[in-house]
């Protein structure tokens, strides 16, 4: 029998599913990198990734150029960083008061929709870091070279 959770259950999840998720990586959806980049970021951060979308000048505190992650960080792209930025599990102070939407729950719910089991749970946790792991290359491919 498959015990069934309702979806407010699903954040506290998330964490415990992505920590708990060293092996195997269930396939994440067909959805590219570069499209997810143009559907969650782009508004925010611009289609060039330079901190100029349409809906980034209603902010707060301005989103940062992309492009110059590495740049900011000595040369080197500091992954684990911007994974947790990009997954809500660590939220700078650039970001002011949230301004920035947790795109690992997102990308969790878009993986198993309204209710799960515990399994769905673990398989949505892997396919959302996939996900995400897929759009830091994404990000580190569009890195600036100086």
């Amino acid at each position: 029998m498959v015990r069934k959770l309702p979806a407010y259950g699903l954040a506290s999840l998330v964490a415990l599913a992505v920590s708990a998720c060293t092996a195997g990586i269930v396939k994440a959806d067909d959805t590219s990198a570069a499209d997810d980049f143009r559907t969650f970021c782009a508004p925010c951060h611009g289609t060039g990734a330079k901190g100029d979308g349409p809906a980034g000048k209603a902010l707060r505190v301005p989103p940062p150029d992309l492009t110059r992650i590495a740049q900011r960080h000595g040369g080197d792209f500091p992954e684990q960083a911007i994974f947790d930025v990009v997954a809500g599990l660590d939220m700078p102070d650039s970001h002011g008061s949230r301004e920035m939407p947790i795109w690992g729950d997102r990308f969790v719910t878009d993986a198993v929709g309204t209710s799960l089991s515990l399994e769905e749970a673990h398989d949505a946790g892997v396919a959302a870091e996939a996900r995400i792991r897929k759009l830091l290359d994404y990000l580190k491919s569009i890195q600036v070279k100086d």
